[in-house]
This record gives C-alpha cells, structure tokens and sequence, in this order.
C-alpha cells in the first residue's frame, strides 16, 4: 500500500526561501519532505522547523479548513513528495484515514533515515 500511495505522489522540488503553502489558501493537496527543511510560520511568527521526514498540509485536507500556516524552505533545495487533494480523496475512500496516517508514518520513517 505505501508503493501504491507513493505512486500517487509527485517529487516537487523547491529553493531557498519559496513558499510551499500560505496560511489561509485553500488546501490543494499535502507534502512529505524527503530532503531540506522548512519553516512553519503562523501570522509571521515562526512555529517550527521541519526536516526530512516530517509532513505538512494533511491536517487541511482532513479537516476540509484553510491552511493554518505559511510554509517556507530554508534549506538551499527541498524535495518533497505531494499527494494531491483529489488522489488523497480516492485512496482515503478506498482504505480511510487511520491507514492513510500509517502510511504516510512509514513514508515518513523511510525519509529520515540517511
């Protein structure tokens, strides 16, 4: 199942300083960073940094809400699998949330490690 949802996703890459989502958008879909780092920034002040492995943009797809915050790379480069609205919507319909969250755990290990 991870092969599969893997397959569903599409290799973004991003430079130092893009913004990969901001606080208030719509939600188009959610990111898994294989390499680089971000920063989360909630009305101009930062929140957290996040590294390979880590995940963003799920909570909106789930919650069907706006984004609650402003994503910036920081790293020279970022690479990041995003899994579009649409397909994060068939594969949820075909095996739910709770395995979506597994899988996208188990993604997320595999990313961190070097």
């Amino acid at each position: 199942m991870e092969t599969e949802l893997l397959e569903n996703c599409e290799l973004r890459t991003y430079k130092k300083d893009d913004i990969v989502l901001r606080q208030n958008e719509e939600a188009d879909g959610m990111y898994v960073i294989k390499s680089g780092n971000v920063n989360v920034e909630i009305d101009g002040e930062h929140i957290a940094t996040l590294e390979a492995g880590d995940f963003f943009g799920e909570m909106s797809l789930m919650l069907h809400e706006p984004r609650n915050a402003t994503i910036k790379v920081t790293s020279d480069e970022l690479s990041a699998y995003y899994l579009s609205k649409d397909n994060f919507q068939k594969i949820k319909e075909e095996v739910g949330e709770e395995v979506i969250a597994k899988i996208l755990q188990r993604i997320a290990e595999n990313c961190k490690r070097p």
